[in-house]
């Protein structure tokens, strides 16, 4: 009888340890969270190499507690896609422009709103300071999207165009300027006194070549990278407009984390979006000065931008109602404090 207790109690002494290894593992295996980072950038950019960076330094500073697995170059959709694909919270994470999340909340397009900043330093103290806060709190109260970074630098707009070089808005009258469809664009371009022309991004070369439109906008690195100054005899540096993107979350899944790795994510974008930041404006100088030596393009370094700026009343008063007058009250307010 003694024998038979004995084994009976080593048998269940090995089923209850064997239970209680098997229950560990799938803790062990739950604990890990991976979260998805999709967005619009080709690789062999910039932004890009930093997205990548910063998910490796997460990785590593958590030791594979929380995952970033990023998706680049529109393998999860296009950038308006992959917004409302956080919204929902089918994707984590994204880097969209603030005037592509205008399409959320509208008033985010006030930071690309024309002629509006003298630098970076006066737009980078604004757009993270209290004035854009109200225009963030929407973002999240209304449609669940946490602003990770306000700050994504990207570049100055420049204009582009063929037969004649732009220096004042008279030079522009009556020209046919490819814009993307956005009424931020389309008011600026009208008030310039030129044709606001929406093409599809992927056509604007072929437009350019075949001169279906006389010109068009955009950031030095894309106007390089996409060698629109092949096809354009004028580089304008107006630097009308200025394109900072965001780190954006949807918002369960970054209140599903602990606190611990809450703080890592915070950190570590701060910190990639930085050196975002410092690498492109760097890059943005040198890919200026390889347009200027491939002699294909001959750069207007000084247009007046005083006349233009002077012409831009009727695209703000236009656009007053869609951004909010309150909102637009307090950032212009704000820019002048900051001059």
């Amino acid at each position: 009888m003694l024998r038979f207790n004995t084994k009976k109690l080593l048998v269940s002494t090995l089923v209850i340890s064997a239970f209680a290894t098997l229950a560990a593992i799938p803790s062990v295996a739950m604990s890990a969270t991976t979260l998805r980072f999709g967005h619009a950038n080709n690789n062999g950019e910039i932004a890009t190499d930093m997205s990548q960076e910063f998910a490796d330094k997460v990785n590593q500073r958590t030791k594979g507690e929380l995952t970033i697995k990023v998706f680049p170059a529109e393998q999860l959709g296009k950038e308006v896609d992959l917004i409302q694909q956080v919204k929902s919270g089918a994707l984590d994470i994204s880097s969209p422009s603030m005037a592509a999340t205008s399409n959320l909340v509208p008033s985010l397009e006030i930071s690309s709103a024309p002629f509006l900043w003298r630098d970076w330093a006066q737009a980078e103290k604004v757009i993270t300071g209290p004035a854009f806060q109200p225009i963030f709190d929407e973002l999240r109260d209304k449609h669940g999207v946490l602003t990770l970074s306000k700050i994504w630098y990207w570049g100055w707009r420049n204009l582009t165009t063929g037969s004649k070089a732009v220096n004042t808005p008279a030079d522009i009258s009556g020209m046919k300027i490819r814009v993307p469809e956005s009424p931020v664009w389309v008011e600026m371009i009208k008030a310039m006194g030129a044709a606001p022309t929406p093409i599809p991004f992927g056509e604007v070369y072929m437009a350019l070549q075949m001169k279906l439109v006389d010109g068009q906008e955009n950031p030095i690195p894309t106007i390089y990278s996409r060698k629109f100054y092949e096809v354009q005899a004028h580089l304008s540096m107006t630097r009308h407009m200025l394109q900072n993107n965001m780190i954006i979350m949807n918002k369960r899944s970054f209140d599903k984390l602990s606190p611990e790795l809450q703080k890592v994510l915070m950190e570590e974008i701060a910190a990639v979006s930085a050196k975002n930041t410092k690498l492109q404006q760097e890059r943005e100088g040198s890919m200026l000065e390889e347009i200027r030596k491939s002699g294909k393009s001959t750069i207007v370094d000084k247009p007046d931008r005083a006349a233009f700026a002077a012409k831009m009343g009727p695209a703000f008063k236009n656009l007053e109602a869609r951004w909010g007058t309150e909102n637009l009250q307090r950032v212009r307010a704000a820019v002048e404090a900051a001059k």
